[in-house]
Order: C-alpha cells, then structure tokens, then sequence
C-alpha cells in the first residue's frame, strides 16, 4: 500500500499553520487510518488561545520527541457542538495532514521502514553488520600500528628523553664524534655535561649502535648544519 503524503512535518510546521489558520481555539487531532476513515486522538474545548495553542504544542512536541511517524490530521472548528465539546461531527473550516517525525528513509532490498514488524528487524540486522564492520576494521588498524617497527634513530632519541643519565652521556660522546664540525676542530666547551669524553660516554654509544643506531645515523647526525644540529640538541 502507497504511504500517504503529510502536508508538513514537525512540530514547527504545525504550529506555524495553526497560527496562520486557525479562527477560534477549538481544534482536533485525528490518526488517519485510511483515506477515508479517521479516529479522534483528542481535542480542544478551550476557550482561550493562548491555552489551545499550548497544549497542541505539547502533545506534538512529546510526539516528535518519540519519534512517532504516524499520519495525523489536525482539523480546526469554528465552535463547538452543542454538547460543548468537539467531536468527529463537529464542523470544521481547516484540515491539515502531518507527520510528527519523519519517516526513516527507505534502504535498498528492505523496504520502506515504518518503525515496526520485519523492517524493524532488518534494520537491526543490518546496522548490527556494519558496527561488527567498522569494529573489526578499528581492530586491524591498531594491530597494523602496534606491529609497526620503531625506527632505531627514533629509539634512540626516546631513550635519551627518558633516561637522563643516558641523555647526558650520549650528549657527550655525540659531541664528540662531530665537535670539529661544529666547533671548526676545537674543543667543545661551555656545553652542559661536556668536559671531557669519558669512557663511560663511549661505552654508552658502542652499546646503542649495538641497539641498531648505526654509523650512518652518526653520519647524517654530522652531515646537518649547525641550525639544525643545535636544534635538535635543544629538543634533547
């Protein structure tokens, strides 16, 4: 079966018609079942706008809130019965067909979802796929950086940063290995932890080229200009 047109949707839609067309704070609000049959939902006997408006607010607020998608009919009147109350003979002047929530779009091979019966149940099944999906791909993308192998050069340097006896050690047998580049050949002086290169220094550096720094990384250590290498001496 076609699903029925609203005229608007939201509680702002609504409520904007309402202000544009209604002549008198009685009004109704009906499901359509079919179209030609309706069921009253309720109604307003109020005699004061200002509370009719109110409560019409509220209730399709509330409604909105829920999600409800059902098609309604709000249908204004120009009195009341006799009775004093609103009823579905009462008559009226205005009609306007609406949907509190929009309809959920629909999805290829499922179907128009309506919020209920096995459409519901596909649409879980489906959405239970593609969290399952994006679970297993955050998984694999962790492992990958996990597995990842450390640059040695980089090791080096967090080594240096965690450890400041080491840091001060290797400040100095590195100074010492390129000190005539930076120095022009002489010795280094004025440089915190550089007095002389001990043999502990030493000891320290044959230890972390055994580690993986190699005698290449010393090279581009000693081929970086004076900017670069001061620089990076200041990050230490």
């Amino acid at each position: 079966m076609a699903v029925q047109k609203a005229m608007t949707t939201g509680t702002n839609g609504v409520m904007d018609w309402f202000d544009r067309n209604a002549t008198s704070p009685y009004y109704s609000v009906c499901e359509i079942i079919s179209p030609t049959k309706k069921e009253l939902l309720f109604s307003c006997n109020e005699d004061s706008v200002d509370n009719a408006r109110r409560i019409l607010e509220e209730n399709i607020s509330a409604f909105e809130q829920n999600g409800v998608n059902t098609l309604y009919a709000l249908i204004l009147h120009p009195k009341k019965d006799k009775t004093g109350y609103i009823t579905m003979n009462t008559p009226s002047h205005a009609m306007l067909k609406f949907r509190p929530a929009e309809l959920e779009a629909p999805i290829y091979g499922v179907g128009a979802y309506t919020g209920g019966g096995s459409n519901r149940y596909e649409m879980e099944k489906i959405m239970e796929k593609l969290n399952l999906l994006e679970s297993k791909i955050a998984e694999a993308d962790q492992e990958e950086y996990e597995e990842a192998p450390q640059n040695p050069f980089n090791a080096m340097l967090n080594n240096m940063a965690s450890n400041p006896q080491v840091q001060e050690a290797l400040i100095s047998g590195l100074l010492g290995v390129v000190g005539g580049f930076i120095n022009n050949g002489k010795p280094m002086s004025g440089v915190a932890g550089i007095d002389v290169i001990n043999d502990e220094a030493i000891q320290i550096l044959n230890s972390l080229i055994k580690k993986g720094v190699s005698l290449e990384h010393l090279r581009k250590l000693d081929a970086m200009t004076n900017t670069k290498l001061k620089s990076l001496l200041i990050m230490l």
